[in-house]
């Protein structure tokens, strides 16, 4: 067996304590068989640690896999003879070339981060910070990868801010690297991979763990141990690491930023304080504003947690604009301007900070710009071997096509390149959501919720979902939330709607166990929103009808729903099938449709029967069809819908020409002194309302009209009721026929006409009868009037007296006896004369007592004190149902108001209309003053001439001390004035507006009311109504309103 590289290298003279790096892995059988030569890397922070590791081997058969997942220390020798270390894991091996004795190997080591970059994966997140989602996924590699566990720990020591929980964040098809670099950019919080110990004691010191450092503050980067570097020129005699090389670099940046984001809590864009400048001085001949390089970016909506507040979610606003401002203006300032440091510092590390000494440009700065962070480093250091050794090695390298990037000075054996800032410019990691967030496409989600429910939604209409990428084993950590087919898989999404307005628009709502479409605002993977429903597998497409399905019915379509938790369903229907299409309005319930077009019945297949062309409006249940403002229902035909929707004109002319013959019989009917209709102008008015020119009702008025005729049919029965009049009017006849009665009330009179063909009543059996039971029955013809029994007797009875008038004579029949009369000859023929002693007849018809006042009317008398009536004066009566009846009195001061409302009802009467100075008002009777009906008794006016100027004296007097509100004194003498001038009539004005309170005389007067009518009792003293009787020594009409609330 060959000699190990170690024990060659040791003949060579080439002794572990002489050389300049070692390595050692965490297998002893490769610390046996490899040797470092050269090591060349770049370490950075908000990047990592990446080295190449050229090694030799006099074993050219090592399984590469042996080096792949092996821990591997990197030990450098300083200058002052120290060991200070860089660690990794081995994720790339590869052999080079071999001369027999000697192998080349490559290895790749990197920091534990990388293995990040192999496992890509889809979760989410819920109600978290970016802090704690960190947190759950370092444990969770720590517990499955035992590598990683045993590599790098978290130190969070370097976090100095509370960090936002978010509603919502996804891992989509992302490296855990780049999740987790994502999250940490988004917040400006940077990382840095670090050692546990810079320094060792000894290359055979025991590997420890990296540290993964996150940094919120640059007061939380540390100095180095050496404090200071010195800057020197490059020598090949100087013995202490130092900085050889330092230049300046400046690059132009944005120097303006402007950042706005929807909120939806406030409808608007959300903007911060708006456009941020830099501070930073970009050029030395332009200031920042005439520069406007402007960075203006719309980024993804505000997040919106639970509207509740019950999911811990910080609440989104402008603070996030602000800071996100900040940071991106952070990132361009820190990158305006940096240093490039050449050194052969080898305890310079990453993230450290050191302070510059000896620079003859730096020095002449304040001890903050003296100051600088080491951001990042490339560097490399070899061992120092044979030169004939060397160049068998060079060779191997030209034979692997290996380059190896030598220095400028090849005599140096190692060297750095420092990227630096000023310690006190504030470190930003580079965020740019078009660059660090993942590729976003729309994707198939489920819609979940709490078990027993079946539409689960917030107040805005946001659902929940799961994602089917989810898997339980990556979200056991938050019990099982994102795979537990509920409420606690997802953050509340906005489901897209066709329409949204303020409390309108269209509402569909996903329902649970439904698949939908998810897409995300700004292409934002943690703004999802529901941009649709799709139907897969056995949840087929909408079935209408619940029949058929696709492609059969594809001429079908529109919306069908589904009742909750049952079977039932509405649907709004459209049939597109040639010469079958119809339109539907349809709940199952009751099967309550409206069909419209050329209808058929429900499709299973591509047609079906016909049922029916037109409309029909059906329902198994109840039916209400109501319109405010009126209806009507017509049969007349409208041609295309041309004409206005209420246009009503034929059934307006035919009503009005129904109106002109009626009236025409009425006023026949009047010339022959019986009954007219009274409703003529009720009908005229009826027809009044309908207006041609827009086509309108004036009032809610239910028109039927028919061209062919209108028919009412019921197997039970029909009824008929108003409050009103009914009228009946035919240019034909009005035909009744039943197979039971006939049977007619009137509360007041019933009134049969025939102009011209005569009046017939027949009973073809049973008897006729015809009473009048409260007055007289007149029997009157122009001609002859017959009255004949075919069978039996005619009796005609009366318990008082029988006249029989035959032109000039007449026959008397009462109780006194018979008295014939007669101005011509007396003649009787008989076929025997026959004279007994006297005998007495008796009348044995009876009529029943008269009808009771019914229910529902009241009786209203209303009259003066002294019995004179109030004539034609208008009243108002409203019943406890809120009915309104409005009349006039007739010349008697009476009226029977019926149909109402059982129950109390109120009465208000109107002025008396008569002018009370008109000769008419005169009530011709002597009155004795003063009025013996009047209460006060104490204003009157003596009769005759005589006691008149006292007597207005006096009362003058009485009204001057009821008027309390007279202004002056001068008012009063100008009315005395007026009293000598024209007498009496002078106090009325006067009298109306101090003793009734208005000029017009109207004032209130209480009376009482019986049960069943209703009549003022006296009036109460009035000296309006005396000093008017005094002007004009009559009695005269006063105005009063009377209101009265009585019982019917």
């Amino acid at each position: 067996m060959l000699n190990s590289i170690h024990q060659v290298l040791d003949s060579l003279g080439i002794s572990p304590q002489k050389r300049a790096i070692h390595v050692q892995f965490t297998s002893s059988i490769l610390n046996a068989q490899v040797f470092l030569q050269r090591i060349d890397g770049v370490h950075a922070l908000n990047d990592g640690l990446k080295a190449e590791l050229l090694c030799l081997s006099t074993n050219a058969t090592i399984q590469l896999k042996s080096f792949i997942g092996v821990q591997a220390a990197v030990d450098i020798v300083t200058e002052r003879g120290e060991l200070t270390r860089v660690t990794g894991i081995i994720t790339h091996a590869q052999q080079g070339q071999s001369d027999g004795s000697l192998t080349l190997y490559k290895l790749t080591l990197e920091d534990p981060t990388a293995l990040w970059k192999y496992r890509r994966n889809s979760r989410v997140f819920m109600n978290k910070s970016v802090v704690e989602i960190w947190e759950i996924l370092f444990k969770e590699w720590q517990t499955k990868n035992p590598l990683f566990a045993a590599s790098l720990s978290l130190d969070l020591s370097g976090l100095t801010q509370t960090y936002d929980v978010r509603p919502f964040v996804m891992q989509h098809n992302e490296s855990d690297w780049n999740f987790l670099t994502r999250l940490l950019r988004s917040e400006n919080i940077s990382w840095l991979i670090d050692e546990a110990q810079h320094i060792v004691p000894s290359t055979e010191t025991p590997i420890q763990a990296q540290k993964l450092r996150l940094i919120d503050a640059n007061s939380q980067y540390q100095p180095l141990d050496r404090k200071t570097i010195r800057y020197h020129r490059s020598s090949a005699v100087e013995q202490y690491d130092s900085m050889t090389r330092l230049t300046a670099e400046r690059s132009l940046q944005p120097n303006v930023m402007h950042i706005q984001r929807w909120q939806a809590e406030i409808l608007d864009q959300e903007e911060g304080i708006g456009s941020v400048q830099s501070k930073h001085q970009h050029s030395e001949h332009y200031d920042n504003a005439t520069l406007g390089l402007e960075q203006a970016w719309n980024y993804s909506p505000a997040w919106i947690g639970d509207l509740k507040g019950e999911d811990g979610v910080t609440k989104s606003g402008n603070q996030q604009v602000e800071r996100l401002n900040q940071n991106l203006n952070n990132y361009y300032e820190a990158q305006a301007k940096r240093f490039i440091a050449q050194t052969t510092v080898r305890d310079a590390y990453v993230g450290y900070y050191f302070e510059l000494n000896e620079h003859p440009e730096i020095d002449q700065h304040e001890s903050t710009d003296r100051s600088f962070l080491i951001i990042s480093k490339s560097f490399f250091n070899q061992n120092n071997l044979p030169k004939d050794l060397n160049d068998r090695i060079n060779g191997l390298l030209a034979q692997s096509n290996w380059a190896i990037q030598n220095p400028e000075n090849s005599d140096e054996r190692q060297a750095n390149q420092l990227i630096l800032q000023r310690r006190h410019i504030p470190t930003t990691p580079a965020y740019s959501p078009q660059i660090h967030s993942p590729v976003t496409h729309p994707q198939r989600a489920k819609v979940v919720g709490p078990e027993g429910e079946e539409i689960y939604v917030d107040e805005w209409g946001r659902i929940k979902v799961r994602f089917l990428f989810t898997r339980s084993d990556d979200h056991s950590h938050d019990g099982g939330a994102g795979t537990n087919n509920n409420d606690t898989d997802s953050a509340w999404i906005d489901v897209l709607t066709p329409w949204a307005g303020e409390g309108y628009g269209v509402r569909f709502l996903p329902r649970i166990g439904e698949i939908v479409v998810i897409d995300f605002f700004n292409g934002d993977i943690d703004r999802p929103f529901v941009m649709g429903r799709i139907h897969e597998a056995q949840r087929q497409p909408t079935k209408f009808d619940n029949k058929g399905k696709l492609p059969d019915t594809k001429k079908l379509s529109g919306i069908r729903s589904k009742e909750v938790s049952g079977g039932g369903f509405g649907q709004l229907r459209f049939d597109d099938t040639p010469g079958q299409i119809s339109t539907q309005l349809q709940s199952s319930h009751g099967a309550s449709q409206l069909n419209m077009g050329k209808l058929s019945h429900p499709k299973d297949k591509a047609e079906s029967e016909d049922r029916g062309e037109g409309f029909e409006l059906r329902t198994d249940q109840w039916g209400a069809l109501r319109a405010g403002q009126g209806l009507l229902v017509s049969t007349h035909k409208q041609d295309n819908a041309k004409g206005e929707h209420l246009d009503a004109e034929v059934a307006k002319k035919q009503l009005e020409g129904s109106q002109t013959n009626s009236k025409a019989l009425s006023d026949i009917a009047k010339n022959q002194k019986t009954d007219e209709i009274e409703s003529i102008e009720q009908l005229k008015d009826f027809a009044s309302q309908i207006q041609q020119q827009i086509a309108k009702f004036e009032k809610a008025l239910l028109l039927l009209s028919s061209p062919d005729g209108i028919a009412l049919s019921s197997s039970e029965d029909i009824h008929i009721s108003a409050d009103a009049q009914i009228n009946q009017i035919a240019g034909d006849s009005i035909n009744i026929s039943t197979q039971k009665n006939v049977i007619a009330h009137a509360q007041n009179r019933l009134s049969l006409f025939a102009a011209q063909s005569g009046l017939k009543a027949v009973a073809a059996q049973g008897k006729v009868e015809i009473q009048a039971q409260s007055d007289a029955l007149d029997v009157l013809a122009n001609k002859g009037i017959t009255i004949s029994s075919t069978e039996d007797c005619i009796e005609i009875s009366s318990p008082k007296e029988i006249v029989i008038t035959g032109a000039s004579s007449q026959i008397t029949l009462n109780g006194s006896g018979i008295f014939p009369k007669t101005g011509g000859k007396f003649q009787v023929n008989a076929g025997q004369h026959v004279f007994q002693g006297g005998a007495s007849a008796s009348v044995k018809s009876s009529l029943p007592p008269p009808p009771k006042r019914a229910q529902g009317v009241l009786e209203l008398l209303h009259d003066y004190s002294h019995g004179a009536f109030v004539k034609g004066a208008g009243y108002t009566v409203t019943d406890n149902l809120g009915k309104v009846v409005n009349g006039k009195l007739d010349d008697k001061g009476f009226a029977r108001v019926s149909g109402l409302a059982t129950g109390s009802v109120k009465v208000l009467f109107d002025p008396d209309p008569r002018n009370p100075w008109d000769e008419a008002s005169d009530f011709k009777r002597k009155v004795e003053w003063p009025n013996q009906n009047d209460v006060e008794g104490s204003i009157g006016i003596e009769s005759g001439s005589k006691g008149l100027t006292e007597t207005l004296k006096n009362d003058f007097k009485k009204l001057s001390q009821l008027a309390s509100n007279v202004k002056s004194v001068q008012q009063k003498i100008e009315s005395v004035k007026k009293i000598k001038d024209q007498g009496a009539k002078a106090l009325l004005p006067m009298a109306m507006e101090q003793v009734l309170g208005g000029s017009d005389g109207s004032k209130l007067s209480q009376s009482f009311v019986s049960q069943n009518s209703f009549m003022p009792s006296s009036q109460q003293s009035n000296p309006l109504r005396r000093l008017a009787q005094a002007s004009s020594d009559k009695t005269a009409i006063t105005k009063i309103q009377s209101p009265f609330e009585t019982f019917v």
